[in-house]
Order: C-alpha cells, then sequence, then structure tokens
C-alpha cells in the first residue's frame, strides 16, 4: 500500500512572527553588544521601584525599550496590510488598535529621557497600557464572527478585566495609593507592628486593598449588564439576547447562550 503525504500549508501570520522572532533577536544580540551596561541597568530600576526610590531611565534603557516597541509595531502594521489583503476585518482593527497603543507608549517613553520617575506614576501607566491592550484584545477578538458585526458574542470577560486594570491604573497614582497605604500602617500599628519593619508587606496589603477595592466596585454592574454561561464560562450581554419562556427545560425566564445554547437564568 502507498503511503500518501499531505503538505501542510503554514499560516501566513505564524511566518511573519517566525521572520518577527528572528529580526528581534538579532536586533537585541545586537543592541548589547554595543551596550554591555543594559543588564546592570535594568537590574538597578528593578532595584529602584522594589526599594520605593525614584526611577532614572537611561539613554540605554530608553532607546532599547523604542527599539522593542517599534519592532512590535512594525509586526502588527505588517500584519494589518496583510489581514486587509484576506478582508479579515477582526483582525485588521485589532492590529491597528495595537499599533496604536504602542505608539502611545514609544510617546511616553520618549518623554522619559534624563527624568525622574516615582514607582507609582510608572506603574500606573504600565497599568494603563495593559489595560488598553486588554479592553482592544477582548472587543476585536469576539466582535467579529465571519466578518458579521455581532456584539452579543464579544469576549467580554477580557473587556471587563481590561476595565479593571485601567481603575486600577488611576488608583496607583501616588496620591490616590497612598490613601490605601495609609489604612494598611493603621491596621499595622492596631497590631502593635511597626510599620518601618514591614514596609514591603505594607505595601502588598494596600495592593490587595487596591484589587479588592476594584473588584467589588466593578461585580455589581457587571452583574446587572453580563451574565456567565454555566457550560462554556461565556460573558455575555444580557441586553439584545432573547428571553425564552416555559420550556422542556421546565424553567421560565431564561436566556440562552449565544455561543454554545445553554440555558443561563
Amino acid at each position: 500500500m502507498s503511503g500518501r503525504s499531505t503538505d501542510r500549508k503554514v499560516p501566513y501570520n505564524e511566518w511573519v512572527n517566525l521572520v518577527w522572532v528572528c529580526f528581534l533577536t538579532l536586533a537585541i544580540a545586537a543592541y548589547w553588544v554595543y551596550n554591555p551596561s543594559l543588564l546592570s541597568e535594568i537590574m538597578r530600576v528593578i532595584e529602584n521601584a522594589v526599594s520605593g526610590e525614584a526611577i532614572f531611565f537611561s539613554d540605554i534603557i530608553i532607546n532599547f525599550a523604542l527599539l522593542l516597541i517599534g519592532f512590535s509595531a512594525l509586526r502588527y502594521f505588517v500584519l494589518m496590510v496583510l489581514n486587509i489583503n484576506k478582508r479579515q476585518f477582526a483582525l485588521v482593527f485589532s492590529n491597528l488598535a495595537y499599533c496604536l497603543i504602542l505608539a502611545f507608549f514609544g510617546y511616553l517613553f520618549n518623554s522619559w529621557f534624563h527624568q525622574n520617575l516615582s514607582t507609582y506614576y510608572v506603574t500606573s501607566v504600565l497599568l494603563l497600557v495593559i489595560g488598553l491592550y486588554k479592553v482592544f484584545h477582548g472587543v476585536f477578538n469576539g466582535l467579529f464572527r465571519e466578518n458579521q458585526l455581532d456584539i452579543l458574542v464579544g469576549d467580554y470577560g477580557e473587556v471587563i478585566f481590561g476595565i479593571r486594570i485601567l481603575i486600577s491604573s488611576f488608583l496607583f497614582m501616588e496620591d490616590k495609593f497612598l490613601v490605601f497605604r495609609s489604612f494598611a500602617v493603621y491596621l499595622f500599628e492596631k497590631l502593635n507592628l511597626s510599620p518601618t519593619e514591614f514596609e514591603f508587606v505594607i505595601n502588598f496589603v494596600a495592593f490587595m486593598e487596591v484589587c479588592l477595592f476594584v473588584y467589588l466596585v466593578t461585580e455589581f454592574p457587571i452583574r446587572l449588564i453580563f451574565t456567565r454561561c454555566k457550560r462554556c464560562s461565556m460573558i455575555f450581554l444580557k441586553i439584545g439576547v432573547v428571553e425564552s419562556s416555559w420550556d422542556s427545560e421546565h424553567a421560565s425566564k431564561h436566556r440562552h447562550c449565544p455561543r454554545c445554547g445553554a440555558a443561563c437564568f
């Protein structure tokens, strides 16, 4: 019996990612050769961030960050052009959004030349960029189905996560975060513990306070607007989904999941 071989066609995005990784690796290696103090500079920034001292990004780190941002933006731009050619509108919009986010991030890094920045400010900006990425990724990842716009089946779980990160970025600004930190200091003083000896623990407790506060503030509105499917765990909008009445499942006033069709009460 003669064997029959089949050729697997590699998707174009995998080729783009492979070429991008190769060029990015070469660029990082070349930059590191010409700037051997790069690793020590990065470790210095991390140490200052952990200790709460002012963060100063040297020219070496900022140029390295701009190099990574530029290569990443180029990758998304190439993917966007290929998606336009293939008429994959969801990927076109998502890659365009990523290019705009990276352009904004690159503008911020470029403005940080020769400036002393607080850890709160840097953390807040990083959370802002991550939150924008998660929101755009969630919206465009589920907003289109076979190039047809359908807001009912969007990836709202990721959108909600991104919104929570955006709110957290606002609360991590120094004047807002110190409110939560002062409450943590008050708790430690009530326990007869010296705040100076538990500096890291206090900051961690304040961080958990921010996360818990954001979760509690957003959970109730989310439950009013969205429903989670018990079968596939998809989060979908209550508005616009047809509400079913009594049926074979012996349940009234329920909705069916747009993805798997399960009854969601």
